[in-house]
């Protein structure tokens, strides 16, 4: 009985330390510093780094494109309400919420995007790095069309 015991403590404690992906999953360490500037969100803009990102409460989502091309993304990272949380904000707060990639490629997400999706900061491919061209940040909205899954994303702009 004292054994189970034991074995029931760690079980659960492994559990609380892996709710959050860090780099121990994934090694992130080429692109961790990588600074994602944020707008909107507070009076002045601020960046965030990948690793720091991977210190929060993360989930991992699998979804599939519609074509070969989207293919099927395993996404790691927080989810952008989580993110939010910090500063006492969700995303059906805000009007739309811009992400923009290193390419200036845009994707705009408003109205049941920002109430009825769950939206993936990813900073990790599962238990891998992201591919070069998807760094310092892919974003994935499963069950969302693909066209709105944003990689090598930069800058995100909040617009209440």
């Amino acid at each position: 009985m004292k054994r189970y015991g034991i074995f029931l403590i760690v079980a659960v404690s492994m559990c609380f330390l892996l709710a959050s992906c860090g780099s121990a999953k994934a090694d992130i360490s080429e692109y961790a510093d990588t600074p994602i500037t944020i707008a909107g969100l507070t009076d002045e803009e601020f960046t965030v780094t990948p690793a720091e990102l991977a210190a929060l409460e993360c989930v991992s989502r699998t979804a599939a494109g519609k074509t070969a091309k989207a293919g099927t993304v395993n996404a790691t990272g927080p989810l952008l309400d989580t993110f939010l949380e910090q500063y006492g904000k969700r995303t059906s707060d805000f009007e739309r919420i811009r992400f923009i990639a290193s390419d200036f490629y845009r994707v705009v997400l408003k109205d049941e995007y920002l109430t009825e999706y769950e939206i993936v900061l990813a900073v990790s491919n599962g238990n891998a790095p992201l591919i070069e061209e998807h760094r310092p940040l892919r974003i994935l909205i499963p069950d969302a069309d693909s066209s709105m899954w944003e990689y090598a994303v930069v800058r995100i702009e909040f617009v209440q």
